[in-house]
């Protein structure tokens, strides 16, 4: 088995849950942990530049026929890409990289031995990059990866001429124009596809020739990227078409408790492959170990099974998060780290302790993050933040009545555990008009961010809290969406500079104001 530990010891024991149950259902709605992810010197400038260009719908991988994967790099890659050793990749590993484009060629010409100035930092509670403090409010460009792979996985080149591949471009093209110098992206295929596409041989030299050619966009860009490892995925659940999603003998419980499992094992080797590769890269701002895997603790019946699947408790997630950072510590020793948030479920500390799906005081939720991390080698705490048409999420005050845990609230909770916060996804859900409840409780709220005067004073009152609270990097959700899926949503998440100009003002002005008011970058 690989060695776990690096130099440290696993969070410190807490204490033990008291009697009792959660209900197998959270009393309101909310994103189950399994679920599909939502539809992060310079010029800057909201004007248009270069052609637009529509986005090619895409075929995802595993409507594919195995055939075409097989034979891929003979048909679609081998004309383009030459087999060569990545700086930092193992000996002999073969991975196909694109080496004869001329992005690629910049590249390897630029690449030189990193230093701790060169990467994202944490000095005196602040982050720095390339010398001095670094902040930001930014966007996810989440399906920037995702986009890049499906064409690969469809047959279609990575070339500058592929729809997909320009429209990935222009997107970069114009977050580098506004001034925004990173995003955040989910750099592993969602769900079940991210480890069958790292397991199998031949679509991991899909896998890997798609993050080479997100890397050498960003790169042509200036863009640095929060790395989600999607390390959360590596369990035998499987979506089948007519059946949903099937649980099979490693669950996420597994994953998470013990460090022997067939998905941990593999989990490393995929880690120490694609950390090697990239550590040497200015493009990697700071790897992140996963995504929301937080919601997934202490939910279900008695026996923590939700939707029948096996769940994690809050302390096990506090272990398995320590052991992957110092994983990846192990990788790239100078790399920042994060979790992946997302911010603590309501009730966490009740359900922790089975009593309940009963909110908690401010004084329990730090106890959640306390026992997460404390005594744990990620470096920086990462929470998810969708105030909606509040600014918080609803906790339970000293007086016993409902209170909100603000921005505020959770600067003061870093603050105590002496760890930087960040926001790895900030957003609105716009919300239609069937949302009854939201419109009763606040009738100027807003449907669709096309509709920019409802949407604005929503977007700009959520930035200044951003701000007021002095989080020093967040990632709003979401900077254009590439996905067919959300482009005839009334509700969708994504902005852009093209549909959305007045709103993107907000963001170039709110991250001026930010810098400005933490002296930063």
């Amino acid at each position: 088995m690989p060695a776990l530990m690096v130099g440290r010891s696993s969070p410190a024991p807490v204490p033990t849950p008291a009697s009792g149950y959660a209900p197998a259902t959270p009393p309101e709605s909310g994103f189950p942990p399994e679920g599909p992810p939502r539809a992060s010197g310079r010029r800057v400038t909201l004007a248009g530049t270069g052609p637009e260009t529509a986005a090619r719908p895409h075929a995802p991988l595993y409507a594919a026929p195995r055939a075409l994967l097989g034979g891929l790099l003979a048909a679609v890659l081998l004309p383009s890409l030459a087999s060569c050793r990545n700086a930092g990749s193992p000996a002999g590993s073969g991975v196909l990289h694109a080496a004869g484009s001329p992005l690629a060629v910049e590249a390897r010409t630029m690449r030189t031995a990193l230093t701790r100035d060169d990467v994202l930092s944490i000095r005196e509670g602040r982050f720095y990059l390339e010398g001095g403090p670094f902040a930001e409010i930014s966007f996810n460009k989440f399906d920037l990866f995702w986009q890049l792979f499906d064409q690969l996985a469809a047959g279609n080149a990575l070339d500058d001429a592929n729809p997909m591949v320009q429209a990935q471009d222009k997107a970069l093209r114009d977050l580098d124009e506004m001034g925004f110098r990173s995003i955040r992206i989910f750099a592993l295929p969602w769900g079940p596809r991210g480890p069958a596409a790292y397991a199998d041989p031949g679509q991991r030299r899909v896998l890997y020739a798609a993050l080479d050619r997100t890397v050498e966009l960003c790169e042509r860009h200036d863009i640095r990227l929060v790395w989600s490892l999607g390390a959360g995925a590596f369990t035998d659940t499987q979506l089948v078409p007519g059946e949903g999603w099937v649980y099979g003998e490693e669950q996420m419980r597994e994953l998470v408790a013990n460090p022997d499992s067939r998905g941990r094992r593999l989990l490393y080797e995929y880690i120490d492959e694609t950390v090697a590769r990239y550590r040497d890269r200015k493009t990697v701002l700071m790897w992140e170990i996963t995504n929301e895997l937080t919601l997934a603790a202490d939910i279900g019946d008695r026996d923590r099974v939700y939707n029948g699947q096996r769940m994690p408790t809050l302390k096990e997630v506090a272990v398995f998060t320590d052991e992957v950072a110092r994983r990846i510590q192990a990788a790239d020793p100078l790399r920042l780290v994060n979790n992946g948030g997302s911010h603590m479920r309501e009730h966490q500390w009740h359900l922790y302790r089975r009593e309940g799906w009963v909110r908690d005081t401010f004084d329990e939720q730090f106890k959640c993050f306390e026992l997460v991390f404390a005594d744990s080698a990620v470096d920086v705490i990462d929470i998810h933040s969708y105030p909606n048409n509040r600014q918080g999420y609803i906790i339970q005050g000293p007086d016993g009545k409902e209170t909100l845990l603000d921005h505020q609230g959770y600067m003061e909770i870093a603050r105590r555990l002496g760890k930087p916060l960040m926001i790895g996804e900030l957003g609105l859900h716009a919300a239609a008009r069937t949302n009854t409840k939201i419109w009763e409780e606040t009738p100027d709220y807003f449907e669709s961010f096309a509709d920019t005067a409802a949407a604005k004073p929503w977007v700009e009152r959520t930035l200044d809290s951003v701000i007021d609270a002095g989080v020093q990097l967040s990632y709003w959700w979401c900077y254009q969406s590439d996905r067919p899926m959300d482009q005839n949503n009334p509700q969708r998440f994504d902005i852009s500079r093209d549909r959305n100009p007045e709103l993107l003002r907000c963001f170039v002005e709110a991250n001026r104001r930010l810098k400005e008011r933490l002296d930063a970058r």
